[in-house]
């Protein structure tokens, strides 16, 4: 493994190399792509497995000061008229984490409670010399029908449903899969079908070697001339290949719809349902997940803010429930709907929010929001290894975020933002009430 990620990397090398010395090639045959990310992140009083336990007993640092390097490289090459190659390499690394893979290398191994294997890992925040793309795509019919194989990213729509995670260092969700795509007019409807590949920092992963899951699914878009959009959806998921998941017995099926128009006399509106069902072991599922946005936005104002109400909904339940009805988040995005501080995720929630967008700049983009999070099942119910409700309650906490990003041109782009976590009525952390939290973040980011 550790010849085959030389050998890339020195590939790579050679094509910045050419590149550099020759410039960017006027040629459609061959074209290299470049993306540099550095972003540095301030935490008080929790990280991403521990909310509030400063005890010994407490996983990491609570107050960690991190710098994530993530740089993506490779190339695209016109093979042929309707024949492109693609093949890019990323490097994640946080420096000065306190989870880094050299000092907790068991943290975010994903096993059966008590056990030390089997095992894959989930690692967030470093990714070391790995495989970004690695695809072929051939169009039989230019802007019409194509196919594309190979390790790629999948999202649609709003990424409620299908989103590529990229917040995170890492990047949540990357397919190794095969996928047509058909396109007409303003509408497109695709399928595919693969499995997403775990994120293990020190071990190269060849596609559709070593899955999470294996699923896919099918995503439609139809635009009326009125903007008014429909988008059905349908997605599976399914036990992968890699070690422990694959010991797993579970069929989880969504089928859903998003509705929405985004200007109605400056009035925008925007619904999204989806009903889960399946299986886990013996249970059968029924479960759903929702999302309604309403807005206005003032268009005679400076900046035009828009101001909208939204709310989202992941059903639970209890393991000793006949059915499961918790809903799980598909292969969705998470920060940007859910709290940009990674709390909760789009199950078992009720997450009611006020946003404020504004546009003072034609690049510039500002968005402050307050989510209340409430917990629908609270028994057995466990965040971030400490945050238990107390009886009786389903009130986690408030957060607050402003985030604000300025795209320069077509190769900068900078973004602040900072968040503030308020606990609801939780139980005590470490024999001590709960604290509030807070996270800081600049970034910086160079696409060639």
């Amino acid at each position: 493994m550790l010849l085959i990620r030389r050998t890339i990397a020195f590939v790579l090398l050679v094509f910045v190399l050419n590149f550099q010395s020759t410039g960017q090639q006027k040629s459609n045959q061959l074209l290299f792509d470049f993306s540099l990310r550095y972003r540095f992140e301030a935490w008080q009083g929790m990280n991403a497995k521990n909310y509030g336990d400063a005890s010994p007993e407490g996983i990491g640092n609570l107050n960690d000061n991190i710098l994530y390097q993530r740089i993506i490289t490779g190339f695209r090459y016109q093979a042929a008229k309707n024949l492109e190659l693609g093949l890019h390499m990323q490097d994640a690394r946080a420096f000065g984490w306190s989870l880094r893979q050299a000092k907790l290398p068991d943290i975010f191994k994903v096993r059966a409670k008590g056990t030390e294997t089997p095992f894959y890992v989930l690692n967030p925040g470093e990714d070391f010399l790995e495989i970004y793309d690695a695809y072929i795509m051939w169009q039989v019919k230019p802007d019409r029908l194509k196919f594309k194989i190979g390790r790629q990213k999948i999202f649609y729509g709003d990424s409620h449903v299908f989103g590529p995670g990229n917040w995170g260092n890492t990047g949540r969700w990357t397919w190794d899969a095969a996928r047509v795509s058909y396109s007409f007019k303003k509408h497109f409807i695709d399928v595919f079908a693969g499995g997403t590949k775990t994120l293990n920092p020190i071990q190269t992963q060849l596609p559709f070697v070593e899955t999470e899951f294996w699923g896919g699914g099918t995503y439609a878009h139809f635009e009326w001339t009125n903007g008014l959009t429909l988008e059905p959806f349908y997605a599976l998921k399914m036990p992968g290949s890699a070690p422990y998941v694959s010991t797993l017995n579970f069929q989880r099926h969504w089928l859903g719809v998003r509705f929405f128009k985004q200007n109605l006399h400056h009035f925008l509106f925007d619904f999204t349902y989806v009903r889960q069902f399946g299986f886990e072991g013996e249970r059968k599922t029924s479960a759903y997940g929702c999302f309604a946005k309403m807005g206005y936005q003032f268009v005679k104002v400076f900046g035009r803010p828009l101001i909208s109400l939204r709310s989202t909904y992941g059903s639970g339940g209890s393991d000793s429930d006949q059915l499961n009805r918790t809903f799980d988040f598909v292969y969705g995005a998470g920060d940007k709907y859910y709290g940009w501080m990674n709390i909760t995720k789009w199950s078992n929630l009720d997450d009611r929010e006020i946003v404020l967008e504004w546009w003072p700049l034609a690049d510039l983009w500002v968005e402050l929001k307050w989510n209340r999070f409430y917990i629908p099942a609270t028994e057995n119910f466990k965040l971030l290894n400490t945050m238990q409700l107390q009886a009786g309650s389903h009130h986690l906490g408030d957060e607050v975020d402003l985030f604000v990003k300025y795209q320069y041109n077509s190769h900068w782009q900078w973004i602040a933002a900072t968040g503030y976590f308020r606990p609801g009525t939780l139980e005590n952390i470490a024999q001590k009430p709960a604290k509030n939290a807070y996270w800081l973040s600049l970034q910086l980011m160079y696409q060639l």
